[in-house]
């Protein structure tokens, strides 16, 4: 096989896995993919009332916050997406005892007793499950 054609099936092979590609990327994922709801959303009202320094985080589920722990769970991302959304803001996780806490559950109907629990009184709610409050 001539130098010619060796960089011409080259070019060719190159070609055909750019263009698979651009196939999957931007025809089959978007069709078989359910579309993923922006995290900022269900933060947002929260966001216009914490606006930097540092608070504390309390759930109804736990996150995985050590080594060793699933990482995967719905606690760990409930965590982990309230921190994306609300940063520059610290949160810190399982700390009820900060003069603002956020509380995060997964299940609005258990926010009242988790508040009670924790010794918490209410400031503000920002969604559905997503509350702002204090120490009592």
């Amino acid at each position: 096989m001539s130098r010619r054609r060796t960089t011409a099936a080259l070019v060719a092979l190159a070609a055909i896995g750019m263009l698979r590609i651009l196939w999957l990327h931007f025809v089959s994922e978007p069709r078989h993919e359910p579309p993923r709801a922006p995290i900022d959303l269900r933060y947002q009202a929260l966001r216009e009332l914490v606006r930097s320094g540092e608070v504390g985080y309390v759930s109804d589920l736990p996150a995985a916050v050590r080594l060793g722990e699933d990482a995967a769970t719905l606690g760990t991302r409930m965590y982990l997406h309230a921190q994306y959304a609300l940063a520059p803001v610290v949160l810190r996780y399982d700390d009820a005892r900060a003069a603002v806490v956020v509380a995060n559950v997964s299940d609005p109907a258990v926010l009242p007793e988790l508040l009670r629990q924790r010794g918490l009184e209410l400031m503000a709610e920002a969604g559905p499950g997503l509350a702002l409050a204090r120490p009592r």
